[in-house]
């Protein structure tokens, strides 16, 4: 049953790619008044023989205001037969009385509700069955699609005396005969993946794949029905991971931190198991680790995390030997994700046939050894022939057996066409009709998909607004770039950090999840405590101990105390596990006057790591050129040159002359005294030379008249 429901789904889906319907929405015409709507629930057979019956079964509703009586139910069928796409086309945007057709009054028709009641108030309603000989409808012996429906028939309060047609439905029936020449290869590829949920080993955020793998949920039936014969399947490494996880126990933390056992070991356990079943025996392929968001990494510029991602995927042995595939976020790429997508080296690029203008199931690629796929939506847009509701599974499966007929018998022979699924949701997976069977479709793998020859077309790709508008958000995609480079540097401050960069790559590929489109509050719940743990790290657990304030002289080679710790949780039997290798360097406000050399702290020779829960103290070595006071910052660095913890401020105080300083004085002193000397020599030859000085005055620090001196009399002077 579940490779019917497969089927019909790709059914649904072939119809949407041979008309392109998803790009352009067919235009339905004015529908004639009606009193009474008609939803068709069932035509069996869906293919009938020509020597066979056909069955149609339906609900009726009064949509008018006042009841309607006289009501009966009548087979309508239409005989001339629907040869190719324009035929449809038009079918599809006319209105239900065009064509007129024919009613078949004889034999076909029921009395509704019942024999004694025919009369439906105001939005009630009634079913009917109706049951005819396929030679009844008496339709050409030529195969084609046929136009085959109901037409309720009654009175109104307006017209009691008249019967009148209240309500049409119409469907599509191809009777055929004789197999075209070319066959239509139909290929559905479930994919298995899921929003991620991992925080950290042994740590989910929530229980929602509890739910999603028990007996009924929706990966379990995804798994049954990628078990279907002539079926393939695409897996996201990640979501096995996250199962392994359950499988062995695990816990589901609160927003408040707390942590509560979860409940889908069991369950969990008995999907990997049948999962590792199919995985040996079907026609399998691996998705990228996380279903990351493609596009939007490429558009932001972040193509560095598809290396992460790349390498998360491979670390996962249960998937690691399947050929990647991949699927970008909604099917939609433009040219520059395909090469992003080329450049990982996969098998195929699957692209939504809405965003890839091409009439063919496997197109050229960027690369010519890599192609692209092009698959349709498990939904039609506009659905069967009006009036509505023209989209139930009948309408649709209907429709699809029409557009694929007409395809069919279109194709020159020799030509390879087709149509491929891609199913993600259960919904996809609608319909109980087992008894569909189409000599014009057969069934194809993905892997022998890619064995024939790709069809060369002009690469060009459609990328709306909308679909742009749907990738992950600005603030989403800084987040990433945060956690990605503080993984990193986290990854590099440890002695033994392997373990922490392989953790860090998975979880940057979980948190660039196309899964994350349009749910930020999810994503935040997600990202929050691995952000947050991360933070405590690299601001918290590393950390300066010194005195603010440290006095030395001015000379190269004075040193002072200064302390590390690393406050990781130790453990007990390998002392490696979270010891940190870093710098300490100095930053002075004037290195002119004061340098402080970089302190190592690693594995090297003659150095010493810091080990968890411990701390190590080291002597810095100062170099000060003058007197004063100059601050210095003391921060913490990976060997590569990044920041981590906080930095801390020292003011350095030089408080005495050192040896240069003598030296300086020294030097000095000597031309001070050499110049005074010939200072000395200088005055007395001066004095030899010259008369003697006038005396001076008398003065008020003077208490006797100056000393007697000769002075030759000033001619010109007066005495006053």
């Amino acid at each position: 049953m579940t490779a019917v429901r497969v089927l019909l789904a790709l059914l649904v889906s072939v119809a949407a790619g041979v008309l392109g319907v998803l790009a352009a929405p067919s235009a339905h015409a004015d529908e004639p008044e009606s009193s009474v709507s008609i939803t068709l629930t069932s035509l069996s057979p869906a293919l009938p023989d020509r020597d066979g019956r056909i069955t149609l079964t339906g609900r009726v509703t009064n949509t008018s205001p006042d009841p309607v009586s006289n009501l009966q139910a009548v087979l309508w069928r239409y005989s001339e037969p629907l040869l190719t796409a324009d035929d449809v086309d038009r079918t599809l945007a006319s209105p239900a009385d065009d064509p007129e057709g024919r009613r078949l009054y004889d034999r076909d028709y029921q009395n509704i509700p019942s024999e004694q009641d025919r009369t439906l108030a105001p939005g009630a309603s009634t079913t009917f069955r109706l049951s005819t000989d396929v030679s009844a409808l008496d339709l050409p012996q030529q195969d084609g699609v046929y136009l085959v429906g109901v037409h309720i028939r009654g009175r109104t309060v307006q017209d009691p005396m008249r019967d009148q047609t209240l309500g049409r439905s119409r469907t599509f029936l191809p009777l055929v005969d004789d197999a075209p020449a070319t066959r239509l290869n139909l290929t559905t590829v479930v994919v298995l993946a899921s929003r991620p949920s991992q925080l950290r080993r042994g740590v989910l955020a929530d229980d929602h794949l509890a739910a999603e793998v028990r007996p009924g949920g929706r990966l379990d039936e995804l798994l049954t029905a990628a078990g279907s014969p002539g079926t393939s399947f695409a897996v996201d490494p990640a979501l096995v991971e996250e199962l392994t996880t359950m499988q062995a126990g695990y816990q589901v933390q609160a927003g408040d931190g707390a942590t509560a056992p979860g409940r889908g070991q069991a369950d969990a356990r008995s999907w990997l198991a049948r999962f590792e079943t199919l995985r040996a025996g079907g026609d399998g392929f691996r998705l990228l680790y996380g279903s990351p968001d493609l596009a939007a990494l490429t558009h932001d510029h972040q193509l560095g995390v598809l290396a992460d991602v790349v390498a998360a995927g491979r670390r996962v042995a249960a998937t690691a030997s399947l050929p990647l595939l991949v699927l970008p976020t909604g099917g939609y790429a433009d040219e520059a994700t395909v090469r992003a997508a080329d450049s990982l080296d996969p098998v195929a690029v699957l692209v939504n046939q809405a965003s890839a203008g091409a009439d063919a199931p496997l197109l050229q690629g960027p690369d010519d050894d890599v192609p692209v796929v092009r698959y349709g939506s498990a939904s039609i847009d506009g659905g069967g022939p009006g009036p509505d509701p023209r989209d139930t599974p009948v309408q649709l499966r209907q429709r699809a057996l029409a557009d694929t007929w007409v395809e069919a018998a279109s194709v020159r022979p020799g030509s390879t066409r087709g149509r491929v699924q891609v199913v993600t949701s259960t919904k996809a997976l609608e319909g109980d009709d087992a008894a569909v069977s189409a000599s014009w479709l057969q069934r194809a793998t993905l892997s022998e998909l890619l064995e024939g020859r790709p069809t060369a077309w002009d690469q060009t790709y459609a990328y709306p607004e909308d679909a742009t508008a749907a990738e992950l958000t600005t603030g989403q995609l800084s987040s990433l770039r945060t956690l990605t480079a503080d993984q990193q540097t986290y990854a590099d401050l440890l002695v033994d950090g392997d373990q922490a960069q392989d953790d860090g790559q998975a979880a940057v590929a979980r948190a660039a999840s196309g899964a994350w489109r349009r749910h930020d509050q999810q994503r935040r719940a997600f990202l929050g405590p691995q952000q947050a743990s991360l933070d405590g790290v690299l601001d918290g657990a590393l950390s300066i101990s010194t005195n603010p304030k440290v006095s030395t002289v001015a000379r190269e080679g004075v040193e002072f105390p200064i302390t590390v710790r690393n406050q990781l949780p130790a453990d007990r039997t390998d002392r490696d596990v979270n010891a940190v290798r870093l710098r300490l360097v100095f930053v002075s406000e004037n290195p002119q006057r004061l340098t402080i050399k970089p302190i190592l702290l690693s594995t090297e020779p003659g150095t010493e790591p810091v080990r968890a829960e411990g701390k190590v103290t080291r002597n810095a070595q100062v170099t000060a050129r003058a007197n004063g006071t100059v601050r210095v910052r003391a921060q913490l660095q990976t060997l590569g040159g990044t920041p981590v913890g906080r930095a801390r401020t020292i003011d350095v105080r030089v408080t005495q002359n050192g040896t240069t300083g003598w030296a300086i004085a020294g030097a000095a002193l000597v031309v001070f005294v050499g110049s005074t000397a010939l200072r000395i020599r200088r005055v007395s030859r001066g004095r030899a030379a010259d008369p003697a000085p006038e005396p001076p005055l008398p003065s008020a620090l003077t208490s006797a008249p100056p000393t007697d001196t000769t002075r030759p009399e000033d001619p010109d002077r007066r005495d006053d």
